[in-house]
């Protein structure tokens, strides 16, 4: 949002009123159109105003239409900048509601159902296998060979060859 420098805003216009300026355009009044212009262009942005300042090389044909030409192609541009860069006024946000917080007896409750924490009982050792009962409840065994035949149809005796000639 920092306005174009007088010397920027020269450096840019300069080559918009070389293509437009009639013949008869003296140093004076070409100093009143770089006056005009940069009371009518004050404020603007150096990219906004380079941006306006290519269109109107490729629309205006004479000076009286080279700062509307800029104004057309930035104008939405610069209000959107300075509308977003305004302070909100009179925005009232509503602060949000006080979160729910849970007694130290839910708490406690929610450590002792969950095993949390100290009510977790003893750390286990994760290197060391847990005994798991199966699904009827018994503890788990490592398979045999019978079980292996019976569930899947392979013998892990034979070979892999064997079974997929079979």
């Amino acid at each position: 949002m920092e306005p174009a420098s007088d010397d920027q805003f020269i450096t840019t216009l300069l080559p918009c009123l070389q293509l437009v300026a009639p013949v008869g355009m003296d140093e004076d009044s070409q100093d009143t159109w770089f006056e005009a212009a940069r009371i009518a262009l004050d404020g603007i942005p150096i990219g906004l105003l380079q941006r306006g300042a290519e269109a109107a090389m490729q629309k205006a044909d004479h000076p009286s239409k080279v700062v509307p030409a800029i104004m057309a192609e930035i104008s939405g541009a610069w209000a959107r900048r300075q509308r977003l860069a305004a302070p909100a006024v009179g925005v009232h946000a509503p602060a949000l509601p006080e979160p729910d917080r849970c007694t130290p007896a839910e708490a406690a409750e929610i450590v002792e159902r969950f095993k949390i924490g100290r009510g977790a009982g003893p750390v286990r050792d994760a290197s060391r296998a847990v005994p798991m009962p199966g699904a009827s409840g018994a503890p788990s065994r490592k398979p045999t060979r019978a079980d292996y035949i019976r569930l899947f149809g392979i013998d892990p005796g034979e070979s892999y060859d064997q079974q997929a000639a079979a």
